[in-house]
């Protein structure tokens, strides 16, 4: 994974597709590059991970074969693999097509005979590296790059994450007897390893979408996309975790296809160091460099001095903006305050917010109407909180009377949301999608009430269903590119047929609109017969 900076002419093409070029440069080392003009939705590459496996779970136990989670049992062995007695399958077929759970890997828990179910925790914990040590012995051609991968073992040594991999992943191997441990090598290649994997690695689901639980899966050619904050791809992860890189934007032939590797609900400072702590670089993309962020403020409190401004760091790039000879600076009357009483004013807002009841509306609504004035309205704080509120407003919206403020406020606080997005995630946008179709139910909802008490015309009603059937077109343009299997897959299945129930509901106002019209032109009509008849 590559930091975005100053983008150098490519000095050498590695290889190329009818997509993408693989360069490289001084500055970035390998990235992926446009070998032609891109359509938004186009498909750049489609990839199947080298491996997958389960970020550790104290709750739930994984099948080592597929992948799915399984719930702790009594009885853990009636889901164990019949060979070694060891991984957790999810049955007969899970077992006779196993895709993870390998030959090699079945005959190292059977060759340990100390190993039991009850060690399954342990093993689930550092079976990725596991797994990537295996693959040096299974298939040489596919560890070959692997080991060209960034692994940054000269800045992870020694430091916290180093000694936490030794204590969590090799001491347990070694305690296991999963591996040989020969040398002192086996030890500085299992930590080449954790590094090739906490800097390439990609998040993923669990098949069937179970929230909360993840699994990493690492991909060859989508590893080496660039950073940006702001990146011009969206991916998507199927139930065999094939995974496919869309063009979120257009990308102009020559340029670098870039990916968002944080958070975008995440202010400046939370971004980068993110990236830091977890790719080991320095992202100096447009919106990091930009005290405001391009517009969209995430950083930004309100100025304590003229209460009309809003304060941004002055130096961006820091590596500790909230030290106290860090300074802000309001955009309107150019006073600057220490970055000190910047992160007193977050730290004090981040415990209201978790101290908060996530059900309790009123509560959520009066926090929210007291942090507004510390903070921009699009300040990280405040977007956690919005979410906060939209998780509130959505059991609300699920019962059969929703009140109109709950529906106002939804629908408000979406769009809000969604502006946001508009900035930090130009084009294609997961979250985005869900944003505008969360937003289109109230909006229905309140044109219907509206017209059922007489507030509004059979006109007005028609344009406002338009209105919120324009935004489902736009939310399907892109949940259609989710997997049909995911939760977004699932959704966008939904939003078809609230669509075409909308599109029925909209042709049949407009048919009453039209026979109204007669009626009313043939009213006139007649009226006016009439009355040249009587004179």
């Amino acid at each position: 994974m590559c930091s975005m900076a100053l983008i150098e002419k490519s000095k050498s093409s590695i290889s190329t597709t009818s997509k993408y070029n693989v360069a490289h440069s001084d500055k970035l080392g390998r990235y992926l590059q446009a070998a032609k003009d891109l359509a938004a939705g186009e498909v750049i590459l489609r990839e199947n991970p080298l491996i997958v496996g389960p970020i550790i779970s104290s709750k739930d136990y994984v099948c080592f074969a597929c992948l799915r989670f399984l719930p702790k049992v009594r009885k853990m062995s009636q889901y164990l693999c019949s060979k070694c007695n060891i991984a957790p399958l999810c049955g007969s077929i899970c077992e006779e097509e196993s895709k993870y759970h390998t030959t090699d890997e079945c005959e190292i828990f059977k060759k340990n005979q100390d190993l039991s179910s009850e060690n399954i925790e342990d093993i689930i914990g550092v079976l990725l590296p596991l797994r990537l040590w295996l693959l040096k012995q299974r298939d040489p051609g596919a560890w070959g790059q692997v080991e060209s991968m960034e692994a940054h073992i000269h800045k992870r040594r020694n430091t916290p994450v180093w000694k936490d991999r030794e204590i969590n992943v090799i001491n347990v191997i070694k305690a296991l007897n999963l591996i040989p441990d020969h040398d002192a090598s086996t030890s500085e290649l299992l930590q080449q390893l954790c590094g090739i994997l906490d800097v390439n690695v990609f998040e993923l689901r669990s098949p069937g979408g179970v929230d909360g639980l993840f699994l990493r899966g690492l991909y060859m050619v989508a590893s080496i996309m660039a950073h940006d904050c702001r990146g011009n791809t969206h991916l998507t992860v199927d139930h065999n975790f094939q995974l496919t890189v869309y063009a979120s934007l257009p990308i102009q032939q020559g340029e670098t296809v870039f990916f968002n590797y944080t958070s975008s609900f995440l202010g400046t400072s939370g971004r980068r160091e993110h990236l830091r702590g977890g790719k080991y670089f320095e992202c100096e993309c447009s919106l990091c460099k930009d005290p405001y962020e391009m517009g969209s403020y995430m950083s930004c409190i309100l100025c304590p001095q003229c209460r009309q401004g809003y304060i941004g760091i002055q130096n961006p790039l820091a590596i500790n903006p909230y030290e106290k000879s860090m300074r802000w600076q309001c955009n309107r009357c150019r006073r600057s305050i220490g970055g000190r009483l910047v992160r007193t004013t977050l730290n004090i807002s981040r415990t209201l917010i978790e101290d908060t009841d996530g059900s309790d509306v009123k509560s959520l609504e009066t926090l929210a109407t007291k942090l507004i004035r510390s903070f921009h309205p699009n300040h990280f704080v405040m977007l956690s909180l919005k979410q906060k509120l939209l998780a509130a407003y959505r059991k609300e919206m699920a019962t059969p009377n929703p009140s109109k403020k709950c529906m106002q406020r939804m629908l408000e606080t979406c769009k809000e949301v969604c502006d946001v997005l508009e900035i930090v995630e130009p084009g294609i946008s997961r979250l985005k999608a869900i944003m505008l179709y969360e937003m289109h139910l109230p909006l229905m909802l309140l044109a219907n009430r509206a017209y059922a008490a007489r507030e509004i015309s059979l006109a007005e009603l028609s344009s406002r269903l338009e209105e919120a059937g324009s935004l489902l077109k736009r939310s399907l343009g892109m949940l259609l590119l989710e997997p049909v299997d995911t939760p977004e897959g699932k959704l966008a299945k939904r939003a078809l047929h609230e669509l075409k129930a909308l599109n029925q509901n909209i042709a049949d106002v407009k048919m009453i609109t039209a026979v109204e019209d007669k009626c009313s032109h043939d009213k006139r009509k007649s009226s006016k017969h009439k009355s040249n008849t009587n004179k």
